[in-house]
């Protein structure tokens, strides 16, 4: 088996390899000009000295087969020729992907060439949805963070970045309908930082915010990696600081500042007030404006529905839909930003803590704590649609003494469900990275690799292929690669900790700096 991530699902070895030393003949289809542009810049990467040459001695042609999966590729090298077939840009990239990862670049005493191996790989993934969530409303990276991102996403073939842009702590996006989000809302006075519960702050103000047209780059960088962008504008909970800056969308109408602290902080915009709809539609339409992606998350976690018993508008709104609780108000208004989202063209997505009884059927849940599953199965049976991504498997904020790499690679995503009910109504896997604790690269890249690339594995390859072992060999390999990338991937030592390494670190993880595994990694 070749070195690749993820494992790919169907391999013929033929021996021997194709060497490019004495010049590549292009040919190409015009929708895979650009994948054959990649390849181009893949081959010159590692090694620059390859002749791209109508008399190549090399023939690389990228063919369209329309009976290929949309997602699937066929890569067949044999003697002087290297053929991509794929039915759409997403095969071709994909394609490309694989052969980044299995380019051989050799030196002798006199000439640098690369080389593949002659084989045939036919492939195509187990799931549409492929994602991974980076937080930025806890902390801000940047245009090029997202982008460098994007590129390691797009190498392990996923193809959804969830952004979350806005939650207490931090709204990230240009709003010309609301200044005030851009003055107030994306800037804080303090953070916390050195893990849960630590009294340390930074003494700094954190700010940033994207601009329109920043978002817009990005979300084209994003499109030519066959990488769909699915924002975040978190409601009605975890929206202290859109309230800092608008505070009479809350029930009480209480001045306050962007929280400094992290944890459950109770604020809500207010679902009693009729005029807080229009507003939170005005914010929509800018939002779908500057994300073309299907998907739009409203993420609808975590509300403090205790608090609205003291609302009198709360109050009346219960009483006039002939509602039995508060907990049947956030259904309510779940239901009604998912109308104006479905009118726009735009399938919901939330966080599901929990199934709510009434819920639009277009909704998706992104299943992140324990679910029934026989309401699971019923709700899948009923059209309803799942993301998973467990918060004790798929977290990558978690240590790795919570969350193991081999506890991440192991979990199979139908668990959620009851035994042989197989893939149907899960559309796909996401790994979150909430950046509470995180405040760097260098801890971005620590907490993500290897487990992004496990979770790409588990998106991508038939379960039947996947091997725990295997996927340990693979993964050293690998790291050359991700070394010529300069990402600072946790090393085996720190991935899989013994039990009593586990059990320490557990017992100490809400006290502990959440940079002392990196410094350990540093040694």
């Amino acid at each position: 088996m070749f070195d690749v991530i993820p494992r790919v699902n169907a391999l013929h070895q033929y021996g021997g390899d194709v060497n490019f030393d004495g010049g590549i003949r292009l040919a190409f289809c015009e929708e895979a000009a650009p994948a054959a542009s990649s390849f181009r810049n893949v081959v010159l990467r590692c090694c620059p000295s390859v002749a791209f040459t109508p008399d190549g001695k090399v023939s690389v042609s990228f063919e369209k087969d329309a009976l290929l999966p949309p997602e699937g590729y066929v890569i067949d090298a044999n003697g002087d020729s290297l053929t991509i077939k794929a039915a759409a840009p997403a095969g071709w990239t994909y394609a490309v992907c694989t052969i980044r990862q299995l380019l051989k670049p050799d030196r002798t005493e006199r000439t640098m060439y690369v080389t593949f191996p002659c084989c045939r790989i036919e492939d195509s993934p187990r799931f549409t949805y492929r994602g991974f969530m980076l937080d930025e409303a806890r902390n801000f990276f940047g245009e090029t963070e997202v982008k460098r991102l994007l590129d390691l996403m797009c190498l392990y073939k996923l193809n959804v970045l969830h952004w979350h842009l806005s939650d207490d702590q931090g709204y990230r996006v240009e709003s010309e309908a609301f200044p005030l989000l851009n003055e107030k809302s994306s800037r804080r006075n303090d953070t916390q930082v050195g893990g849960m519960r630590s009294d340390k702050f930074t003494g700094l103000e954190t700010s940033g915010m994207y601009t329109k047209n920043q978002i817009r780059q990005i979300v084209a960088y994003a499109a030519e990696r066959n990488i769909t962008v699915v924002p975040e504008l978190d409601i009605p909970g975890h929206t202290s600081a859109i309230l800092a800056a608008y505070p009479k969308l809350s029930c009480s109408g209480e001045k306050t500042d962007v929280p400094t602290t992290f944890g459950r902080l109770g604020r809500s915009v207010c679902p009693g007030h009729e005029e807080n709809y229009a507003f939170l539609e005005r914010l929509i339409d800018e939002w779908c404006e500057l994300f073309p992606s299907k998907f739009f998350h409203i993420g609808a976690d975590e509300v403090a529905v205790a608090a609205w018993k003291n609302c009198p508008a709360c109050a009346e709104a219960v009483r006039a839909n002939g509602l039995r609780n508060e907990s049947e108000l956030l259904t309510l208004f779940i239901n009604r930003i998912s109308e104006m989202l479905l009118s726009r063209g735009k399938f919901p997505i939330v966080w599901g803590d929990k199934l709510r009884r009434g819920l639009n059927r277009a909704v998706s849940y992104e299943a992140w704590m324990p679910l029934p599953k026989a309401e699971v199965d019923a709700q899948i049976s009923a059209g309803r649609k799942f993301v998973v991504a467990p918060y004790d498997f798929y977290y990558a904020s978690n240590p790795y003494c919570i969350m193991p790499l081999k506890k991440t690679y192991k979990f199979e995503p139908t668990s959620i469900r009851r035994k042989k009910s197989g893939d149907a109504g899960i559309v796909g896997v996401e790994m979150p990275l909430w950046t509470e604790w995180v405040y760097d690269r260098r801890k971005i890249d620590f907490n993500l690799f290897p487990r992004l690339c496990a979770l790409a594995e588990t998106a991508w390859t038939a379960p039947s292929l996947k091997s725990y072992s295997d996927f340990r060999t693979r993964w050293s390999a690998h790291k050359k690669l991700l070394d010529d990338f300069e990402v600072g991937y946790a090393k085996d030592k720190l991935t899989d900790p013994g039990i009593v390494a586990r059990r320490k670190g557990a017992f100490i993880w809400k006290t502990a700096d959440q940079y002392d595994e990196v410094r350990k990694n540093d040694l």
